[in-house]
């Protein structure tokens, strides 16, 4: 099990000759990198420095298949959230629609019979 890195500089203090590089080290070395760019780069150098010449290419190899997983993650994740987003849209237009027609019939029911009438007669062309 790994030592607890709270920091970068605990990380790179781990780097010692002949070390197991694991998928683990690497992960905390990205994590680093999100936050301090450039960190991936001193610490494969001081892991080359110490003998790990393929350090380089397994830190690479890892983030691209962490990479990879994480966007085919979030496509589905996003591909959910637009249906969501539709689905939600859909729902309020049709609870808009059917606001209106309720406001429309209130409307009518409050006129008087006169206005009806005027009404009527103004949508049917009749005098």
């Amino acid at each position: 099990m790994m030592q607890c890195t709270p920091n970068k500089e605990a990380l790179l203090a781990l780097i010692q000759p002949d070390m197991n590089l694991t998928k683990e080290f690497m992960k905390r070395i990205y994590s680093f990198e999100l936050s301090y760019p450039g960190f991936s780069e001193e610490a494969i150098a001081a892991l080359e420095k110490v003998g790990c010449v393929r350090a380089r290419e397994h830190y690479t190899s890892w983030v691209q298949e962490y990479e990879s997983k994480r966007d085919a993650e979030l496509k589905e994740v996003a591909h959910w959230y637009r249906l969501e987003c539709e689905r939600q849209w859909e729902k309020r237009r049709k609870e808009g629609e059917e606001k209106r027609k309720q406001e429309e019939v209130e409307h009518l029911q409050r006129m008087s019979n006169k206005d009806l009438i005027t009404l009527l007669e103004n949508l049917t062309g009749a005098t």
